[in-house]
């Protein structure tokens, strides 16, 4: 297991699978799971499909910083009380790399 910062772990890869292979990993990691296929039945098909308010971590693939500046707010709030929050993207924007710890697929490797 891995220490786990207070801030969103983000999975950064342009294919869609590569990104949910890439957070099934970081979970097991996380200790979440034992193996990456028992992540990968944790994870949401996208964040509007999360009670944020309810939820003890967040996994999700699929996550646009650029959707909804509110979740983003939402889902910082929880990393910074320490909730685990793990979400994948195309590319992390600039105004949020400050918030996010992010991992690339050769740090899967």
């Amino acid at each position: 297991m891995i220490k786990k910062e207070l801030k969103i772990h983000v999975v950064v890869s342009p294919d869609p699978t590569e990104r949910k292979r890439m957070l099934a990993q970081l979970a097991v990691r996380m200790g979440f799971a034992r193996i990456p296929s028992d992540a990968v039945k944790l994870m949401a098909p996208d964040i509007y499909s999360i009670d944020l308010q309810l939820a003890y971590f967040v996994l999700c693939p699929e996550y646009n910083f650029r959707g909804a500046t509110l979740t983003n707010q939402r889902l910082y709030e929880m990393a910074a009380r320490g909730i685990f929050v793990g979400v994948g993207v195309k590319s992390i924007p600039r105004e949020y790399e400050f918030i996010c710890c992010s991992y690339y697929p050769e740090d899967f490797r």
